[in-house]
Order: C-alpha cells, then structure tokens, then sequence
C-alpha cells in the first residue's frame, strides 16, 4: 500500500466518525453476514456512524457509491477493491480529500497499487495453495488428473488469485485443471458445475473459489452422477454440514468477521487520532471434519 496522502484530520473528542462501508454484491448474500456482524459490533464498540452499502457486483455502481461517500465528507471509506484499476481514482481522490481508506476481503495483490491504506483480508495465492494440497491428500490425486475450480466472478481478484495459488501446485503434481465460469447465482451455478462434470468425465475434483460455488459443489456432482472429492473456500452453515455429512473435504476460512470489524476499528482511531490503518492477513485455516462441529454453532454469524 502506498503512503497516506494527507494527515487525518482531527476530530473533537464528541465528535462521531463517519464511515460508509461498500460490499461489492447485492444486498442478501449470506457470505456477508459475519463481515456485517463484525463491522456493525466495531461501530457499536467505538461509537462511529456506519452506512453499509451495495455495489450489486456493477463497477460503475460502486464507484458512485465512493463519489457519493466522498462528497459527503465522510471520515472513512471501507470497500471491496475487487477488479483490476476500476477504483484506483476514486480510492486515490477519497485520500486526497484526507478520507481513511481501508479495503477488506479483496485487493489487488500487486504492491502498491492503489492509495488504500491497509487491507484486510486472506492471502489467496497462499490459501490456493493450502487447499489444493489437501485435496491432493484427501482425494488421492495422482499425475494425469483432471480437477475443475468453478468461480463466481472469473474476473474478480479473489478468483484469480486462488486460481493461480491451486494451478501451481496440481502443475507440480502433474494434475491439470482448468478455471469455470459458473455464475453468483446458486441455481445457474450449481447447473453449470454439473454440466461441466458430465461433459469432463476425467475430473477427479472440484475445488470452489468462492462461497457460492463450493456450497452448490456436493449437490452438482451428486446430480452428475459422480463420486469425486469436494473442497473450497468460505464459510457457510450449507458448507460446514456438507463437511460434516461427509459429501465435502474441506474448506478454507475467510476470516469474514474480522474483515468487518478490524476497519471500522482502524478508520475510527485514524479519524480520531491519526493512527494509520495496517494491513491485516486473516483467514486461511482449512476447516474439515476434525474441527467443522467447533465452526457450526457460528457459522453464518461470526464465522
């Protein structure tokens, strides 16, 4: 992340601060709720004014939503930077106009890129990496397999990033794959991967590169007819009882609770007292049967 652009102003001590919050997706995705959870609970424990808002997946949506949050003169932005430079000018105008800027869940991996202050969030090269070797042990693959990795949004960061974390690791083991473009609608989704393993009858796995795909995944290759090892990424009461059910492997954690509430909590104390936001790597720990019934009872709300 690049240097702040201008000091914090400085808040009177009864003064609220201001945040406005941008989920890149529509309103009612349950993958959000602990990310809201937490950043409701830091608005709550700090007294700051929290507007959370909806990007509906449009580029051109959420950058209104930055141009609005900026002329209104809030004292800190928190955002998704989910697609390559479509919000590099706006993230850089909110820090020249001395706005906190801090992204959570995704960003865009090259070393200052943007003029965002911190990020919050996984490292996904790496969590690509820790689930593809687990599904290597879990489902036995050997050189000559085939594996697909169905993804909401092919070309959003969190996608190609652990992508790019798994393909190095089955190109290693001699196990090919290829990246599908499934859809964030359950239904289309859970066609599409179902679809695509009755045209590959070599796949050997699916790995889901998001919480929508790797939730429909048991269902998809049960209505494909194939018995194949399943795993992904994210949190959800669906994924952690198909873990538990035995029809999933594993799944890596996002950490959602901390991605809401660590910057709430780092652009209130920035405003108040110019205390720069830092960046924090969360998430990453791979959940299978050995730890999914410690998850259960929060999944969906603080896990």
């Amino acid at each position: 992340m690049l240097g702040t652009v201008q000091s914090a102003p400085a808040l009177a001590q009864d003064e609220s601060v201001d945040v406005t919050f941008i989920i890149y997706t529509a309103a009612g995705d349950p993958f959000w709720d602990p990310v809201i959870t937490g950043a409701k609970e830091a608005a709550a424990d700090r007294g700051v004014n929290l507007d959370i808002q909806y990007g509906d997946s449009d580029p051109v949506k959420q950058n209104n939503l930055l141009e609005t949050a900026i002329t209104n003169g809030v004292d800190g932005i928190a955002v998704v930077n989910y697609l390559p430079d479509a919000f590099t000018d706006n993230i850089a105008k909110a820090r020249a106009a001395g706005i906190g800027v801090v992204t959570f869940d995704t960003d865009d991996p090259r070393p200052g890129a943007t003029e965002s202050q911190a990020y919050v969030g996984q490292d996904f090269f790496a969590a690509g990496q820790r689930i593809a070797k687990r599904m290597i042990e879990a489902g036995k693959l050997k050189s000559g397999d085939h594996v697909v990795a169905p993804v909401e949004d092919p070309d959003a960061f969190y996608g190609t990033e652990r992508y790019r974390g798994i393909k190095a690791v089955l190109d290693e083991a001699g196990i090919t794959s290829e990246r599908l473009d499934a859809s964030p609608t359950m239904a289309t989704a859970l066609t599409r991967i179902s679809q695509y393993l009755v045209g590959n009858q070599n796949t050997k796995a699916v790995i889901g590169l998001g919480s929508v795909v790797t939730e429909v995944a048991p269902q998809a290759a049960k209505e494909a007819g194939v018995e194949i090892a399943v795993g992904g990424f994210d949190l959800s009461p669906g994924i952690i009882d198909a873990i538990l059910g035995g029809s999933m492997v594993a799944t890596v954690d996002s950490g959602a609770y901390y991605e809401g509430y660590m910057p709430v909590v780092m652009l209130h104390y920035y405003a108040k007292y110019g205390i720069p936001p830092s960046s924090i790597p969360i998430g990453g720990t791979v959940i299978d049967a050995s730890n999914a019934e410690l998850v259960k009872e929060f999944a969906g709300t603080y896990r």
